[in-house]
């Protein structure tokens, strides 16, 4: 028979929260005995102790306490008084919302489940914030009356709150700083409402920046039910990249939460994404800022682009006008003739580029509007095209012509920008095809005219395919005929286009060729065709286009004649560089022209220079590159080279000078300035190939007189061991020698030393010391 009491039995096992239910003395609680218990008690005991899940039964009408070791934990310092105490008496500060709940099941209510039920309870010493999820389910006894309650609880409050928590971070991510007047003060007033929101776990906000003269109103304080102060935490708040704190955020610690590692950590991310908040307000701020300021420069250069090109348009009006009549007259020399024909073709150049600035200016602006007129495309492209017709020839090209079915038809059209369309692609064309086929194509499609430009020259890289439309960019690399261009042709192209309702595209291979396809809409009109204008426009782009074509006259047969100076002029400009030609060959020198540094490179090869005149910007490989390869070669390390370039200031010069260039001369020049140092530049290094030359013949003087000096001293030696002289006689004797023999004393020294080393060699041949082969000659 089992000898153990009643309560031993019913609580066996381990862990101490059985120990203290077996030491409970149940006599004196409200369930009497455990020898007296219904055995319904027992059973539901049983069911609890065993339990993994926090458990706890309460019997009876006082809803008397037994739990499992689960269960202990949720007691706090509750434990172990809380064993066989009514549940009223041991959760008094919450039983306003669990009693109703229990007496509920007791009366004979379905099972209850609750989840996230906050309640304050006092567990460690203070009113602490709690979250649950328990269920209540009833114990019935045989007559089926409920005489207990089944509770299964789980503490919540780490999963509660830590979503809370999660939840003001995110909101604080979501702050919006768009049309903000003051990011960085609206940002953190926002950031503050936001925090003040979690009263919970913030239950005082208060913010301040300082640095701007702006100070934060703190977000209203207040006090929870229990009525204790919240304790306060300080923590400064950061800008990146700035090395004191902008301002401090003070946040209140909630009384009902102990102050531990996880809730310390909270506070700190709150400070720290409060900070990205501020750094990134400040950073739109100062984007904002730049942005508006590049807006102003924006609209600044464009009133200057604009201001500038009508500016220029009075002089050249005055320059253009006179140098018409001058050679309409056909009264001057030849020469002059050629000289006021070059100056007519730079004014009219300047003038277009003026035309071509006062284009950006108004797409800039928003003020490219299209004047719509009765137009024949067709008849407008072909002259446009025709313009450029004794160009190509000139350059070995095949340019032809496609207008397809339908292109003839009358449409509104604005005519002059669509000249400028045709007449830039067909110049960008030109300049970047060396060899092959320029093609132009019109045809009517889906409702849109659609113009094409292909070449087979020198293609686009893949990279640059999407920036050649770019105002102001220029692809790295490419060799066209000339440098010239400021990289606004292409661009032009593009904005005309979108003017005329349509748009461009590029299609390119490198080294195979490029398409440009511009499409605008297709408006037919029953009207007369205006007369058409793209002869007059297209002769300004043609005639600069011919500039690009080398000259027969430019090239010389390499020969120079004895004491006449070689130069070897490098210049991409046909203008400038006929010009040059015409003042240095005036001055009597040899004149060798190129357009571009590979050719450069070849005529230095095959006929050396005694000078390079080389511009910087040239297609494909500049100046500079030039240079530094001259440099890089012994053969033409000391060959003088002048830089010659449009970019002006002491920068340029002295960049210019630091690759090693001898000279450094801007456009535009004084012809004379030109010439005069040239000629110094020649005359140096005659000067300086002098010296070097006679520098070479005095070393070589110097190793020959060396060389005598020592075969003379081994021959006094000799005649001093001889004679058994001192020197000064031994030398008296050579001279002796030289004299009677009548030959020089260097010649008398190199016998008697020959004759010694004989004399060695021939005794020790006779003592069997050396043989034929060892002798010395």
């Amino acid at each position: 028979m089992d000898r153990r009491s009643a309560a031993e039995r019913l609580f066996a096992g381990p862990g101490e929260t059985r120990a203290r239910l077996r030491r409970t003395d149940w006599a004196a609680t409200p369930l009497g005995p455990v020898e007296d218990w219904p055995v319904e008690l027992c059973s539901a005991v049983r069911t609890v102790l065993p339990s993994r899940i926090p458990m706890l039964l309460w019997w009876g009408p006082r809803l008397v306490q037994i739990f499992n070791d689960a269960y202990t934990p949720v007691l706090g310092d509750k434990y172990p008084e809380a064993i066989g105490q009514p549940g009223a008496e041991c959760w008094a500060e919450v039983w306003d919302e669990l009693g109703p709940l229990a007496q509920g099941v007791l009366d004979g209510a379905e099972a209850t489940y609750t989840e996230k039920q906050f309640l304050l309870m006092r567990r460690h010493g203070y009113l602490e914030e709690t979250y649950w999820t328990f269920s209540y389910s009833p114990v019935h006894a045989e007559d089926d009356s409920v005489v207990g309650v089944f509770v299964a609880t789980t503490d919540v409050t780490s999963r509660v709150l830590s979503e809370r928590r999660l939840e003001t971070l995110r909101r604080l991510g979501t702050i919006n700083l768009a049309g903000a007047e003051h990011p960085v003060t609206d940002a953190c007033r926002e950031a503050v409402r936001i925090l003040a929101d979690n009263r919970a776990d913030l239950p005082v906000v208060a913010a301040s920046l300082r640095g701007d003269g702006t100070e934060m109103a703190p977000a209203p304080t207040f006090r929870l039910e229990s009525g204790a102060p919240a304790q306060l935490t300080e923590f400064p708040l950061t800008v990146t990249g700035w090395p004191e704190p902008v301002g401090e955020l003070v946040v209140g610690i909630s009384p009902y939460r102990e102050f531990d590692d996880s809730y310390r950590g909270f506070l700190e991310l709150v400070a720290a994404r409060v900070s990205a908040i501020l750094t990134d307000a400040l950073a739109y701020e100062t984007e904002r800022h730049r942005a508006s300021a590049l807006a102003d420069l924006d609209k600044a250069k464009t009133r200057f682009f604009q201001n500038v090109s009508h500016e220029f348009r009075t002089p050249l009006t005055l320059l253009i006008g006179p140098l018409e009549a001058l050679l309409d007259q056909g009264s001057l020399p030849a020469d002059q003739q050629h000289t006021m024909a070059a100056a007519l073709r730079a004014a009219r150049r300047l003038q277009r580029l003026v035309d071509t600035l006062l284009d950006v200016a108004k797409a800039e602006a928003d003020q490219l509007q299209p004047q719509l007129e009765p137009v024949n495309p067709a008849q407008l492209t072909a002259e446009c095209t025709a313009m450029f017709g004794s160009a190509a020839e000139d350059a070995g090209l095949d340019l032809r012509l496609d207008l397809g079915e339908g292109t003839s038809t009358v449409i509104l059209l604005d005519q002059e920008m669509w000249a400028k369309v045709v007449l830039n692609l067909l110049s960008n064309a030109l300049k970047f095809t060396h060899r092959g086929t320029i093609g132009v194509g019109l045809a009517v499609r889906d409702d849109e005219l659609v113009l094409s430009v292909s070449d087979t020259g020198t293609g686009i890289p893949d990279t640059e395919q999407g920036r050649v439309f770019e105002r102001f960019h220029q692809v790295e690399g490419t060799t066209g005929r000339t440098g010239e261009g400021a990289g606004i042709g292409l661009s032009l192209v593009s904005d005309l286009a979108a003017a005329l309702g349509g748009a461009v595209s590029v299609d390119s291979t490198l080294g195979s060729g490029s398409t440009f396809e511009v499409t605008v809409p297709w408006r037919p009109v029953d009207a007369e065709a205006i007369p058409t204008v793209g002869a007059a426009r297209g002769a300004e782009y043609a005639d600069e286009a011919r500039q690009w074509i080398p000259r027969p006259d430019e090239e010389t047969d390499g020969t120079a004649r004895p004491g006449e100076a070689r130069v070897l002029l490098v210049e991409d400009n046909a203008d400038m560089r006929k010009h040059i030609l015409q003042l240095l060959r005036g001055q009597g020198w040899q004149v060798d022209a190129v357009a571009e540094v590979d050719t450069a490179i070849e005529r230095i090869a095959a006929h050396r220079p005694h000078l390079v005149l080389s511009d910087v910007m040239l297609p494909g490989r500049d100046g500079v590159s030039l240079l530094r390869q001259l440099r890089s070669e012994p053969s033409t390390a000391r060959l003088p080279v002048m830089l010659l370039t449009a970019r002006a200031g002491a920068d340029s010069t002295v960049d210019g000078l630091g690759h090693g260039a001898d000279d450094y001369i801007t456009k535009p020049f004084n012809p004379g300035e030109l010439v005069a140092r040239v000629r110094v530049n020649l005359e140096l290094s005659w000067f300086r190939e002098k010296l070097i030359a006679a520098g070479e013949r005095e070393a070589a003087d110097l190793r020959r007189a060396l060389d005598t000096r020592s075969t003379v001293s081994e021959a006094v030696g000799l005649v001093m061991a001889a004679f058994r002289c001192d020197a000064d006689a031994a030398f008296e004797k050579l001279v002796s020698f030289s004299q009677h023999r009548n030959i020089k004393v260097r010649d008398i020294a190199a016998e008697v030393v020959a004759d010694f080393v004989a004399a060695i060699d021939e005794e020790a041949r006779a003592d069997g010391q050396v043989t034929d082969a060892d002798s010395r000659p």
